[in-house]
């Protein structure tokens, strides 16, 4: 069952993975925002009710208990003496201020919630009416200051206090246990606003652990889809980058970008296994094998059938030709031909999955981002370290059949900053002075062309510099449409019977064994400036340094 998973996990793209990995945690991430959402939602509108409803009843309860007290202890202060304050303040509740705040309350207790609460208040409200009709009735007894000097008219207003404070003891009585009603609702509502942000913390708890978890997939997912395939293609593009041949097989099935990279390695691997065979059996002069072909556009299988076919008529022709030295030397320089065009060919057809497979892990780390492990990206940087060294390989073979051969690819490029890019990848001696033209140009070049002729005349004036106090001077000239280069130098100097010759391949002033110096650079150099149109020359006396000169069209 988790093979099979993982056999369909093979076939997917690494793209779709990707997006479906996306894909997943936003839409739990999403789920559990709209949950957290909507618990935070609650427990606002639990806290809104409590602050616009519940909490303004408890005090408009004891408000209205407040008013129903204060009629009883007026009604008992002028039950004993005369004040006309307390008179016109009692008169006021029973006119106004009872019935207001009344209605206020009940306006108050429209919540579901608070029914039986708003029904206690009806009815404390109903059993007042006859209370209120007993202080009315009190203060129609004690209308003037004479009344409370009549005994009957203060027994019988005794009689009504009495009354009055054993009806307001019941309503006090019963507005407390409302109190007690409203506060127990209001503590109800809120231990369900705590319980919807419990479950809200339970919600993001869960959801840390449900991502962690998804986490915890995808990077095992990409450890066994990505990252073993990869380790085991860099293990054998070593062997390759070492130069051996050798035959390997993926028995996975795969149809994602890490398949296409292990299908095109196996192509190219198996493609020189059988070319080397090919190769090794024309070496013995088997000029009837065939040569396999990868594809109509096999160019280096192509070249190989050219060569099996030419060496196979070189063969022939060898008894006829062998008394002619000028048809014996011009078949030998159609032999060297077409070993350079082999040459090329092969250098061609290796560069090319090499860059392909280059390009595919630059896309894949740039697909996956963040998703891939530090030892995922060191992996991926290996392999294409190897790539690089396979290409190094490759282009140090070929660099000096190519000098000059090809102006393409041109581009404008800031020569200041190839002299920089040049200047940086130099073994600076500790104690030389380097100066540098502020203004140097723009110029219309191939990049890699105009790093090599720099780097030739840098590395040139820097490796043959014997001063105690080494300066390296670069600057320019503009003239018409060239610009003319100058690398100076305070070296020990070219005598003037030598300014020709060391513009010559393989020709150096120095022993072999004392300077490690082949005496190509400055003919390669030189070969790539005459390609572009420009030349090159020198200007030099023994112990005066040297001035190299070089023209480049703007």
């Amino acid at each position: 069952m988790f093979q099979s998973v993982i056999n369909r996990i093979y076939r997917m793209k690494i793209g779709t993975r990707t997006a479906i990995s996306y894909f997943a945690v936003i839409m739990v991430v999403l789920a559990f925002t709209t949950a957290s959402i909507l618990l935070l939602q609650y427990g606002k509108n639990i806290d809104i009710k409590i602050a616009s409803s519940f909490s303004p009843v408890i005090s408009a309860i004891k408000d209205y208990q407040f008013l129903i007290e204060e009629t009883g202890r007026l009604s008992t202060d002028l039950s004993i003496q005369p004040n006309d304050v307390k008179r016109s303040r009692l008169t006021k509740i029973h006119e106004r201020l009872y019935n207001r705040q009344k209605l206020t309350l009940i306006g108050l207790c429209q919540e579901p919630g608070l029914a039986d609460v708003k029904k206690r208040i009806i009815g404390v409200d109903k059993r007042f009416e006859s209370t209120l009709l007993l202080e009315k009735k009190l203060l129609s007894v004690l209308d003037s200051d004479q009344a409370y000097t009549d005994t009957n008219k203060m027994q019988e207003a005794k009689e009504l206090k009495d009354k009055i404070d054993n009806e307001i003891g019941k309503l006090r009585l019963i507005l407390s246990e409302t109190s007690l009603q409203a506060i127990s609702v209001f503590n109800k509502l809120d231990a369900q606003k705590f319980a919807s942000y419990r479950t809200l913390s339970y919600l993001l708890l869960i959801m840390i652990i449900v991502i962690a978890l998804l986490a915890i997939v995808s990077i095992y997912i990409t450890n066994i889809t990505i990252i073993k395939p990869i380790k085991e293609l860099s293990a054998i593009l070593d062997e390759v980058g070492a130069g051996k041949i050798i035959q390997f097989q993926s028995d996975i099935p795969r149809e994602d970008e890490i398949g296409d990279m292990i299908n095109s390695a196996q192509k190219v691997v198996q493609g020189f296994k059988n070319k080397e065979q090919v190769a090794n059996a024309i070496g013995k002069g088997d000029y009837d094998i065939k040569v396999p072909m990868l594809s109509r556009r096999d160019r280096l299988g192509k070249a190989l059938s050219e060569m099996r076919d030419n060496l196979k008529l070189s063969k022939e022709k060898e008894a006829e030709n062998i008394k002619s030295l000028e048809a014996y030397t011009i078949n030998l320089m159609k032999k060297n031909k077409e070993l350079d065009q082999f040459a090329y060919i092969t250098s061609h057809d290796l560069k090319s999955p090499l860059r392909g497979i280059n390009n595919l892990t630059e896309w894949i780390q740039e697909d996956m981002g963040e998703k891939l492990s530090e030892e995922s990206n060191k992996y991926f940087n290996m392999l294409r370290g190897r790539v690089h060294r396979m290409e190094a390989l490759i282009n140090s073979i070929l660099q000096y059949s190519r000098a000059g051969k090809t102006v393409e690819n041109q581009e404008r490029l800031s020569s200041k900053t190839l002299v920089y890019e040049v200047l940086e990848t130099q073994e600076l001696p500790a104690n030389i002075s380097i100066l540098v033209d502020n203004e140097l140009p723009q110029v219309t070049a191939n990049k890699r062309d105009l790093t090599e002729v720099f780097n030739v005349f840098i590395s040139n004036a820097i490796n043959h510099n014997t001063s105690d106090e080494p300066i390296l001077n670069i600057s320019y000239q503009k003239n018409g449409s060239k610009i003319t280069f100058c690398i100076a130098d305070n070296g020990p100097g070219i005598a003037e019977e030598f300014h020709e010759k060391i513009f010559t391949i393989f020709q150096t002033l120095e022993r072999r064994d004392e300077v490690e110096n082949i005496g190509a650079g400055l003919a390669i150099g030189k070969k790539i400036i005459e390609d572009y149109g420009g030349k090159v020359w020198v200007k030099s006396e023994l112990g005066k340094g040297a001035n190299f000169y070089f023209d480049w069209p703007i």
